[in-house]
């Protein structure tokens, strides 16, 4: 941190570019609504996540963008080879997702349906962009099969491109090096951004249905259980019979209890449940305390009864509750026991150590 008497700047060092990707999300997210972690329990969570709809996130939109950002690299390969080593393929992609935000608003014109990226910045271009918000997910569903950085990847994608090797073997045969390094729907042709809407076609739906099948890296995810037992039909069917109000995933779990998914995936999604039911009480005492020091009357009985609520639901599952719980949360999410912290809160309640 560099400090003079009028401001204040934060700085870092990061070894790789997905460090500082990931730091530029944080940034990001720092900015909107909602994204505080005040107890400290986001790591646990988000391993939960990744665990249980690896390559999903709250900021994705529509599916479509699964199959569409595949295209944009295949639309630079379609180029002259002179025009691309003069054009770096992060600007073209930068370049194409604008134009495609305003394909897609031109070809909703009449009926303008939610999630189409950037449609209120077309003329200041997509400010959080496809290729980054969806990238994650490329790569958990083997679209792109890599484990790098998205920065990382575009950078030997162009050199493949522009530099004539075996890389240029027939796409259609997918077996040239570019295309073994990022796959896509057999519905691609060149021109398929002026005519692109936001739904999927069925060819890449069946597409993504594929990826979620062969996939390793996922085969235990809930998306890829319900895709791999046919049962994603009667999922939606459940979700739109739910009442308003109804927390979803819990009545998901219900549901997924007695059905044909795997009894690992079963086991993960109680055990998210059991952490996110002990941590909505720490978060309501949390808030509880909150509106106390801010000598909010209101707010401190609205959650002083939600608290009472929570609570006589937490003495009817006190299992849950159990110090190995610790253990059994973090062996889930993290798929390593985390032995030491339950030795640290034995130690702390024996006396043996000071916090």
């Amino acid at each position: 941190m560099v400090m003079d008497s009028q401001t204040s700047i934060v700085g870092w060092v990061d070894f790789s570019s997905m460090e500082r990707d990931r730091v530029s999300q944080v940034l990001s997210m720092l900015q909107e609504k909602g994204t505080l972690d005040e107890l400290g329990i986001g790591q646990i969570r988000d391993a939960f996540a990744d665990k249980l709809f690896p390559g999903f996130s709250t900021i994705q939109t529509r599916a479509k963008y699964f199959a569409s950002v595949p295209y944009l690299f295949y639309d630079y390969r379609h180029l002259d080879l002179n025009v691309r080593r003069n054009l770096p393929l992060a600007e073209f992609i930068q370049q194409q997702e604008n134009q495609l935000a305003k394909n897609l608003v031109r070809n909703h014109s009449e009926n303008m349906p939610y999630g189409i990226i950037g449609k209120d910045s077309l003329e200041k271009g997509v400010a959080r962009r496809p290729s980054s918000v969806y990238w994650n997910g490329l790569r958990q569903f083997g679209i792109a099969k890599t484990d790098v950085s998205l920065k990382d990847f575009i950078e030997q994608f162009e050199q493949y491109a522009n530099y004539p090797n075996d890389a240029h073997v027939d796409d259609d045969q997918q077996l040239s090096s570019l295309a073994r390094m990022m796959t896509k729907s057999t519905d691609y042709h060149p021109n398929w951004s002026e005519s692109a809407t936001i739904a999927l076609s069925k060819a890449e739906a069946e597409f993504l249905r594929d990826m979620l099948l062969l996939s390793k890296n996922i085969e235990y995810s809930i998306p890829a259980q319900l895709v791999k037992h046919k049962l994603l039909e009667k999922a939606l069917e459940l979700d739109d019979a739910l009442e308003s109000g109804i927390w979803r995933i819990d009545a998901l779990y219900q549901w997924l209890k007695s059905s044909a998914i795997s009894s690992q995936t079963k086991s993960c999604l109680e055990k998210a449940l059991e952490f996110s039911f002990v941590l909505e009480g720490a978060h309501i005492r949390y808030n509880s305390l909150i509106a106390e020091r801010a000598n909010n009357i209101a707010s401190q009985g609205l959650l002083v009864e939600e608290f009472q609520i929570w609570l006589r639901e937490a003495q009817k599952h006190r299992h849950r509750f159990k110090l190995e719980s610790i253990n059994e949360w973090y062996l889930c999410a993290f798929g390593i026991e985390k032995i030491l912290i339950v030795e640290r809160v034995n130690l702390l309640n024996s006396g043996a150590i000071s916090l």
